[in-house]
């Protein structure tokens, strides 16, 4: 089981990986996915630590976005999965689920160069003066 650390790389055992799909793991167990699942189940945390016979501290630490043992990634997923969770990979459908949410490809931030906002309007006199 892999799981994925915020840099966007994998974990396998305790080594880094790169980003690629293993036929094992459909679905990669991210932080962020873990807190939105527990949120729909309307759970806190010890109550994933408990169906998933984990400690709360490692579930914890998973969900801020420390490196955890995959196997314990790997029971997290089944117990939400047990409580009723579906696991929709990216570009993957759900034909017979129910009211769900999914995360979209976000664009890149507009960035100005400096010289473009060096051109902006001056604020009105007194603005800097509230803050």
């Amino acid at each position: 089981m892999h799981a994925l650390v915020r840099d966007g790389s994998q974990v396998c055992g305790r080594l880094r990986i790169l980003p690629v799909e293993c036929e094992k793991c459909p679905m990669l167990l991210t932080p962020e996915i873990c807190r939105a699942a527990r949120a729909l189940l309307k759970w806190e945390t010890p109550q994933l630590a408990f169906s998933a016979e984990l400690s709360t501290e490692v579930v914890e630490h998973f969900e801020a976005g420390g490196m955890v043992e995959p196997a314990s990634v790997e029971v997290m997923l089944e117990a939400l999965q047990g409580a009723g969770i579906e696991f929709i990979a990216a570009g993957g459908k759900s034909l017979d689920g129910g009211p769900g949410l999914r995360t979209l490809p976000m664009p890149e931030p507009e960035v100005m160069a400096a010289e473009e906002a060096l051109e902006l309007e001056e604020p009105p006199p007194g603005a800097w003066e509230a803050i």
